[in-house]
């Protein structure tokens, strides 16, 4: 009986290390999807709305451009976000999320990098 509560205790710490893992706020979701959407359709402003001066000063409307038409002909039949979650960089949140489009194509995976509510990194890997 004492192995049974043992290992219930066990599943139970890790089902809910798990949830906590799979949780980020409604701010970074819909953060993360303004960025998809700008990116998707190529809306440079729309783009950096959030982004603070380091990432406003070194993205161009040309490397949305680019990325916009590699991501936008798969983007265009569905995707589905999967949060996968967090890691703590150099004073970042750094949000991770996989990408699997319903054309078939490469998943991708997005990462999204947070520091005092600005976005100082998004990258489609």
């Amino acid at each position: 009986m004492n192995k049974l509560i043992k290992t219930i205790t066990i599943v139970a710490t890790l089902l809910s290390s798990v949830s906590a893992f799979a949780e980020h706020d409604q701010k970074t979701e819909t953060i993360f999807t303004n960025l998809m959407a700008a990116t998707i359709s190529n809306n440079y402003n729309d783009f950096i709305t959030d982004c603070d001066a380091g990432m406003k000063a070194a993205i161009t409307k040309p490397m949305i451009e680019g990325v916009s038409r590699q991501i936008e002909p798969h983007a265009k039949q569905g995707y589905d976000a999967q949060y996968l979650g967090e890691l703590n960089q150099k004073g970042y949140q750094v949000y991770l999320w996989k990408l699997k489009f319903k054309d078939g194509s490469n998943d991708i995976l997005a990462t999204l990098s947070i520091k005092d509510g600005k976005v100082g990194g998004f990258y489609l890997h």
